[in-house]
């Protein structure tokens, strides 16, 4: 059965809540929403991945190629991430992938190197700017993926 985005944003949030306080809820929704609200205002790059049969998981896939290029996710006990091309960080030019993961360790207490995927917890993204300068360096990553 092919999910809907408001009932993959549904899951999202009560998987989410299950290991979230909820002072923290609010904000990592106003993540979420941020996340897909950017998205889709590039209808012409990006489309909700209905075929995601994951509960709880909200990914967008780059339109024509089938290629996931975000996706929100949580795990038991741990706040939710965001992880940036899950299938294809790989294809990136040692350049594009440095400059994405310094974007990211920019804006985050846990630092990634140069082996680890693209990936960033809300809690990171909670704060304007930092969600800001993440999405702008998705706007770059747009370009070249």
């Amino acid at each position: 059965m092919t999910r809907t985005l408001p009932v993959a944003r549904t899951e999202f949030i009560q998987a989410m809540s299950r290991d979230t306080v909820q002072t923290e809820r609010p904000r990592f929704v106003a993540v979420l929403d941020a996340m897909i609200a950017w998205s889709l205002a590039r209808p012409d790059l990006l489309r909700f991945r209905a075929e995601d049969s994951h509960r709880g998981v909200v990914s967008f896939e780059r339109i024509g190629s089938k290629v996931v290029f975000w996706s929100a996710y949580t795990k038991r006990e741990d706040w939710p991430k965001l992880e940036l091309l899950p299938q294809a960080s790989r294809t990136l030019t040692p350049d594009e992938r440095a400059s994405a993961t310094d974007a990211l360790n920019a804006s985050s207490r846990a630092q990634l190197t140069k082996d680890d995927k693209l990936r960033i917890g809300f809690g990171a993204l909670k704060n304007v700017e930092a969600r800001g300068a993440i999405l702008s360096m998705m706007e770059k990553l747009l370009l070249v993926t």
